[in-house]
Order: structure tokens, then C-alpha cells, then sequence
């Protein structure tokens, strides 16, 4: 086995290592970081720092303080102290056993001595894999070193019971199967199907959190298609399956021409929802009100191009809407290659109108406004400078001479057209 950086991990953890040792505790590097250095990982600098002992929360803290910068208690209840070492950030979690009941969306943590047991509740056996700071030994119950060298996707225990244990992990193995390049066994598939419904009592947050790591995976789609093997999809998204958004815009199937963005993956996926769609199924998510806003007018903002927004006013118009989300959306439309032309003529237009597109604004204010036509603050005044608006994006950029002219004759059209009641 070759680990390239894993002395240079180590030596960042030394301090750690000691305190531990001095304190009679054992203490692990354990999980991701294991399986990242296994695999020759280039960022180790930006790699998570996961640590396992057989140390209880509270005895971390007491171990650890001398040496910490500062600490974080938020995940204490489930055994995890954070810390800052020498600049670095670490977790360290005693080992534990932790299991799911049948209604229940938290896990019930239990705490163990051996770090067999802390590998074999974890979620694949690539991830049960841990390295004795002491000794420098791996420990590899599981075989995860063979499986992650073979292409293999597997739990260390009888899928049943890894799934049960934290539903999560079904939709976990759609993210490993694709970045890792993973092929999950038939048992754990068979597993997954059985078990899909089982997802339902996993928090909207958690799955919100996995989803947007998965729609960062490079090339998602073999996870997607494990997704629809298994109907995991259909527990929360089940637009994922939208046969007309494939067949249009290629739905999933289209994402790894897309850049790496959760924001623009995930509206190519909802492309062919209503606003009204989109919203109900983001906030079932628990999307935050920002990210629903934006997917939604990224979505608009696509099926906009449809319309052709290739004359100046169109342009102008579509141009101030979409605001910083523009590019996203051109790399959306992207995918339809029936719009493809309309794009090229859409930055012929921008090419011409360049000079102007900097500054929407209008010359005239509110208050100026009220000052011209001699009115007191109401909705008029946000009528005028509407009309002023949509006057910007007719003929460009306007001066306040000709701003002003148009607001009088604007004026004088309203207080001549009888208002009738509807």
C-alpha cells in the first residue's frame, strides 16, 4: 500500500498524537482522509483531518485543551470535539456504534472501546479504514484497501443492516459510485431497493447537504442511474425521471457538460418546472429562501432564450432580469442545442449594445419625479419610473431632458383615461 502524503499528515498531527499517547488513550486517523491518501490525493492541504480514539467526548476535551487553539462542542452529543492544532482543524469522535429506529430521523450514538467496531459502522468499506498514529499500522478489517484498488463499492457490514443504520448512505453510494469510480455489488443494490422507502425518515436537511455534494461530482451521471435502478430518486426528487426534460434538454443525463455547480445542476434538473414546482420541491428540501429565488430565475431566465431575445429591446430587457445569474443561464440553455443559434445571436446583440449595458438605471428619481409632476408619494410614482424603465430598455439610454418630456406626456395620458372600476 502506498500512502505519497501520509507523512506529511502525520507529522501535522504529531503534538496530537503524543498528547494522547501521554494520556494512555489510543488515537487514529480514520475515514475519507485514509482513502484520499490511499489514493494519492494532490489537496492534501485542503483534506479533513478525522481522528478516532477510545477516549470519551469529555476526555478529549480535557486531553486536547492544552494544546488547542480554541475548541468546537457542537457535535459533542455525538462524540465529536473539534479543535484548532498549530493552524490546522481537526475532529476527533470516540469510537462508537450508532444505529436508526424505525421511525426516528437522528441517530442513537453508542460509544465503543475497539476500533474494529468504530470501522464496521461506517458507511463503505473504502471509508473503514484507519491508521494508527502510534504504530503507523493501517487497520483494514474490511478489506477497503483491495476494493477501492478493484473498483468495488461495498459495506462493511450486510448492507441491510449499514442502510438501516443510517438511511443516508443509499444516496451517499450514488455520489462514491460516480466520483470514485465504483461499481456498487449486487447485493448492496438489491439492498438499496428493498430499503429506498426507508430514506423517508432521514432529515430534508441531510439530504439537501449529500444532493448538492453529489451534483459536484464531476460526471454524476452512473450515480443517477443508480438512483433510478434503486427509485431512490422518487423520495426527493422525483423530477430526476422528468422524460421530457430529458428528452429536451437531457436532463441528468447532461449535467457533465455543465459547470461544477450545485445552483446550475440542479436547475437543469427542475428545468421543465413551474415556478410554482420548482419552490414546493426546493423547500421540501429546505433550500434556503436565497437558493430558491435564484434557481427559480435561472430557470426563467433559460427558457427566456427560448422566446429569442435577440432584438435590443428583448436583449436589454432579458439582460437587466437575469442580473449576476446571466452566464449560468447561457451555459443552461447550452444544453438544448436547438438554442444554439439563438445564443450566437444573442451575443451579436450584446456585442452591440456593450456600451450601454453597464447601467440600467434611470435618469430621474423618485422624488424628482414628484417635484416635476407636483404629486404627493403613492403608487404613481413607481408607475413613472416603471414607464421609464421600459422606455431604458426600448431606446437605450435616455437623457433627463427626454426623460422628463416623457414623464409629462405620460402623465397627461393617465389623468385623461377614465379609471373604471374592475
Amino acid at each position: 500500500m502506498t500512502f505519497n502524503h501520509l507523512q506529511t499528515i502525520i507529522q501535522q498531527v504529531d503534538e496530537v498524537r503524543r498528547t494522547f499517547e501521554s494520556a494512555g488513550k489510543k488515537i487514529y486517523l480514520v475515514g475519507g482522509i485514509v482513502r484520499d491518501l490511499y489514493g494519492n490525493a494532490t489537496n492534501i492541504q485542503n483534506l479533513d483531518i478525522d481522528l478516532t480514539t477510545n477516549a470519551t467526548p469529555e476526555e478529549i476535551k480535557a486531553i486536547i485543551k492544552p494544546i488547542a487553539d480554541n475548541l468546537w462542542l457542537s457535535g459533542e452529543k455525538f462524540g465529536t470535539i473539534g479543535a484548532h492544532v498549530n493552524g490546522k482543524t481537526i475532529e476527533i469522535t470516540t469510537h462508537r456504534s450508532e444505529s436508526y429506529l424505525s421511525d426516528s430521523r437522528k441517530p442513537i450514538v453508542e460509544f465503543s472501546q475497539q476500533i474494529e467496531e468504530d470501522l464496521s459502522r461506517r458507511d463503505f468499506t473504502v471509508n473503514s479504514m484507519a491508521i494508527d498514529l502510534s504504530s503507523k499500522e493501517l487497520i483494514d478489517p474490511f478489506n477497503g484497501q483491495k476494493d477501492f484498488a478493484d473498483g468495488v463499492l461495498r459495506t462493511p457490514l450486510n448492507p441491510d443492516i449499514s442502510f438501516s443504520e443510517d438511511p443516508l448512505r443509499m444516496l451517499r453510494a450514488a455520489r462514491f459510485t460516480c466520483r470514485f469510480e465504483l461499481t456498487p455489488t449486487k447485493k448492496m443494490v438489491q439492498s438499496m431497493k428493498a430499503l429506498a422507502p426507508r430514506l423517508e425518515i432521514v432529515s430534508p436537511e441531510r439530504i439537501r447537504e449529500e444532493f448538492d455534494k453529489f451534483l459536484e461530482v464531476r460526471n454524476p451521471e452512473p450515480g443517477f442511474k443508480l438512483l433510478l435502478k434503486t427509485k431512490i430518486y422518487k423520495l426527493f426528487l422525483p423530477e430526476i425521471n422528468d422524460k421530457e426534460n430529458i428528452r429536451k434538454n437531457g436532463g441528468y443525463r447532461s449535467l457533465s457538460q455543465l459547470p461544477i455547480d450545485p445552483l446550475v445542476r440542479l436547475a437543469a434538473l427542475l428545468l421543465n418546472t413551474s415556478a410554482k414546482e420548482c419552490e414546493y420541491r426546493m423547500k421540501k428540501l429546505k433550500y434556503s429562501n436565497e437558493r430558491i429565488s435564484q434557481t427559480k430565475l435561472l430557470i426563467q431566465s433559460t427558457k427566456t432564450i427560448e422566446a429569442k431575445p435577440i432584438d435590443n429591446e428583448s436583449y436589454r430587457k432579458w439582460y437587466f432580469q437575469t442580473a449576476d445569474l446571466r452566464d449560468k443561464a447561457i451555459e443552461l440553455a447550452k444544453i438544448n442545442k436547438k438554442l444554439k443559434k439563438i445564443i450566437s445571436e444573442m451575443e451579436r446583440t450584446k456585442i452591440s449594445l456593450e456600451h450601454e449595458l453597464h447601467d440600467f438605471s434611470v435618469p430621474l428619481t423618485g422624488a424628482e419625479i414628484m417635484e416635476l409632476l407636483k404629486i404627493q408619494e403613492g403608487p404613481e410614482v413607481g408607475e413613472a419610473l416603471q414607464y421609464l424603465q421600459e422606455i431604458r430598455f426600448q431606446k437605450g439610454p435616455i437623457t433627463q431632458g427626454e426623460a422628463e418630456k416623457a414623464i409629462r406626456n405620460w402623465w397627461d395620458e393617465e389623468k385623461t383615461v377614465p379609471k373604471t372600476n374592475s
